[in-house]
């Protein structure tokens, strides 16, 4: 190396992170009524990026986030209900908030999406940060998209909530509000694979 140059600076583990996130999104129809678009991260997809490399991943993050070799909290239990979570809490720039998320089930990636008028039991209120739920509530709904099944015949979701529709056409002739959809594979468990091939 020629005298006085410096190295170029390796990318941190949270910058890695957010341009794969970006990278790994999965593109779906933000409203059937217009022809918006927005975007969704599938779980499975977040959780191997954290485990990958046995765990490394995640423990980089969590070395950066709480600035220390031995963070409080450990990246496996993470893993196992605080996936979506975590990713949340470091979109808005507070990933160590998850050492408080972690105590409680109510506050577990099973539990999403909260609702920011009632907030779960335990959801942390800190003094210098008071639009905390407003963003976390708004950053959510990337991660909380539903896996459609043969049991929602009847099922309702809110109109913020986005579905894992990545495209749809007009059904019939003058049809307005009639569509036929596709959906992102892995959220389809509709049809069984079995099913699905016979159709093809």
């Amino acid at each position: 190396m020629i005298a006085g140059m410096s190295q170029p600076r390796q990318p941190a583990a949270l910058d890695k992170f957010f341009e794969w996130e970006t990278q790994s999104w999965v593109e779906v129809v933000e409203d059937v009524t217009t022809n918006e678009k927005a975007y969704f991260m599938p779980l499975e997809t977040l959780r191997a990026y954290f485990a990958a490399d046995d765990c490394q991943n995640m423990n980089k993050i969590l070395t950066e986030v709480f600035a220390t070799r031995y963070p409080p909290i450990d990246a496996e239990f993470i893993l196992r209900e605080h996936v979506a979570v975590f990713a949340i809490l470091l979109g808005i720039g507070q990933g160590r908030f998850i050492e408080d998320f972690a105590r409680y089930e109510e506050l577990s990636d099973r539990r999403l999406p909260f609702d920011e008028t009632h907030p779960p039991v335990g959801f942390p209120t800190p003094d210098d940060d008071p639009t905390f739920i407003q963003r976390f509530c708004e950053r959510q709904r990337m991660y909380c998209v539903p896996i459609f099944d043969a049991h929602m015949l009847h099922k309702h979701f809110g109109n913020a909530r986005l579905l894992p529709i990545t495209s749809k056409e007009p059904h019939g002739a003058g049809a307005s509000d009639q569509f036929v959809v596709s959906i992102y594979g892995p959220h389809n468990r509709m049809v069984s694979q079995k099913q699905e091939t016979v159709r093809s």
